[in-house]
């Protein structure tokens, strides 16, 4: 599927709301009450919150965000209780998002919400027909314990899909083991001062390469990626390591500053290895790389999400190099047009 950089997007306007209940674009000016509110959604649906002011800024800051996100922003008596969004992930795959502040009667929670998806399923469908996308796919996330958002998931249609698994390392005393002597892999960060750097693309590369079998991978341009990584204020290219074995890239490690704020946590956004690096104890140095590093930079943990059906057993491996698991979320797909 293509990925279209640019597009004139059509406005669609929500079905009428309760009486008292406006609604109106989002802006940057929101991201103060919005961060209140979807914090305060985070800790209801999961009873802890990791979200960061940078990500809800980023919705508003590039002209990738604004042309790739819709949002509005529900207020009652000029304050604001909800929020919708669409991310627009490629022209056939759209994130959805409802937020409406919990503390709200369940009958006008549960109206805003049924109202959200709609308006989100119409902002996709519009969206991929002027894209010449006849089956576009809407995707829901919802974590294991939020039961308002899975009753509403599944009676608008969202079938679950996946699975995915946070892993943590406490970092309190880590101290990796001593390498193998005989090992032949060598890690060393990865150098990106500029996008013409030959690191920038050999992650880019092996990122994607080793994604190939995994679950709903979707390859994206080198210019694409490049330009999503520029659009992530909380990317951290100084956690980017690659691994090699006799001076051939074969594993690469992207750092990611998204539990910094929230838990004082480095996060492992991506970590793949080609099958030609597989089974040599490629993962295990980067990680245990990403760790140490992490750990005298005075970080408290480190985190990373991972597939629960992961074809390469990658639970298994975090698992061996001291991580546990903590929480559990859920992809659910709806195809409007099925």
């Amino acid at each position: 599927m293509t990925d279209n950089s640019s597009t004139t997007r059509r406005t669609v306007t929500p079905a009428p709301l309760p009486e008292g209940i406006t609604v109106r674009t989002a802006g940057a000016d929101d991201v103060p009450a919005l961060l209140t509110l979807l914090r305060a959604d985070e800790l209801a649906a999961m009873g802890e919150t990791s979200l960061s002011v940078g990500e809800v800024d980023e919705w508003f800051d590039t002209p990738r965000a604004l042309e790739r996100n819709t949002a509005l922003v529900l207020q009652r008596d000029g304050v604001l209780i909800g929020v919708w969004r669409v991310f627009r992930n490629f022209d056939d795959k759209y994130w959805a998002q409802v937020a409406i502040d919990r503390s709200l009667p369940a009958e006008l929670v549960d109206e805003l919400w049924e109202a959200g998806l709609a308006w989100a399923e119409k902002v996709a469908l519009t969206t991929a027909d002027d894209l010449g996308v006849t089956g576009p796919r809407l995707d829901l996330w919802v974590n294991e314990h939020d039961a308002l958002t899975r009753r509403h998931a599944e009676a608008f249609g969202f079938q679950q899909m996946r699975a995915f698994i946070e892993m943590q390392i406490d970092l309190d005393g880590y101290v990796a083991p001593e390498p193998d002597p005989a090992s032949p892999v060598v890690v060393r960060q990865a150098e990106v001062p500029d996008d013409g750097a030959v690191d920038l693309r050999t992650m880019y590369q092996i990122i994607s390469e080793s994604f190939r079998d995994h679950y709903d991978f979707q390859l994206r341009s080198f210019e694409d990626w490049v330009e999503a990584k520029h659009s992530d204020q909380l990317a951290d290219p100084t956690h980017w390591y690659l691994a090699e074995i006799d001076g051939e890239a074969v594993g690469g490690l992207m750092g990611h500053n998204s539990y910094l704020e929230a838990d004082n946590a480095g996060y492992v956004a991506n970590l793949g290895v080609l099958r030609q690096g597989r089974g040599r104890g490629v993962a295990k140095a980067l990680l245990r790389t990403s760790f140490t590093r992490y750990a005298a930079d005075g970080r408290s943990a480190v985190k990373l999400h991972v597939d629960a059906e992961s074809p390469t057993g990658a639970t298994h491996l975090y698992e061996s190099v001291g991580m546990y698991r903590r929480l559990v979320g859920f992809d659910f797909h709806k195809w409007p047009r099925a």
